[in-house]
């Protein structure tokens, strides 16, 4: 089976990741590791901002999909794969071409902003107001090459995290299992 998710900033894709790669021996593959990647390549700093920037320029150079191709190619003979950070139309698209099932997280904002604080990343450090025209932008489009919310209408299911992971967990496995 292969999963790929879709979620805006802090809605909880890690945390599936981490749930699917630990309890059901799913390998991970982030598309955000290609923009990361490139980015230390260049020998820039991992800010949210400069992340943003090199997915764009890869993106107007190779086309809104590359993330998602790249990331299908990292796949050898895995057969249960989860692909994390889709952030497009594009790579939603290919993914699916590729037998790829395309499932949604989302959670409230306040929820979103209290869980990038906790975890601390270089690029999640910013105040709320910040992380909200973030992802305004991330959400309708308005930045270059993401567009969440058309992404998550793309999805054959979108799961609400904010409550128990348990929960979140449970409402997954049993989507899968029909």
């Amino acid at each position: 089976m292969k999963i790929g998710l879709v979620g805006k900033n802090g809605s909880g894709k890690s945390v599936v990741c981490d749930y699917l790669k630990d309890q059901k021996k799913y390998t991970v593959i982030s598309l955000s590791d290609i923009v990361r990647e490139t980015a230390a390549a260049k020998g820039l700093e991992a800010t949210r901002d400069n992340l943003i920037a090199t997915g764009n320029e890869l993106k107007a150079t190779f086309g809104q999909s590359i993330l998602a191709e790249r990331s299908i190619k990292k796949v050898k003979s895995a057969e249960n794969v989860v692909f994390d950070s889709i952030r497009n139309v594009a790579e939603v698209k290919l993914l699916k071409k590729a037998g790829v099932h395309m499932i949604g997280i989302d959670a409230p904002i306040e929820v979103r902003y209290e869980r990038i604080k906790q975890r601390q990343r270089a690029s999640d450090l910013v105040d709320f107001d910040t992380f909200k025209k973030q992802d305004e932008k991330e959400s309708a489009g308005q930045s270059s090459g993401q567009n969440l919310n058309a992404s998550l209408s793309e999805c054959e299911a979108v799961f609400q995290n904010n409550g128990p992971l348990e929960n979140l967990f449970t409402e997954i496995e049993t989507h899968f299992s029909k």
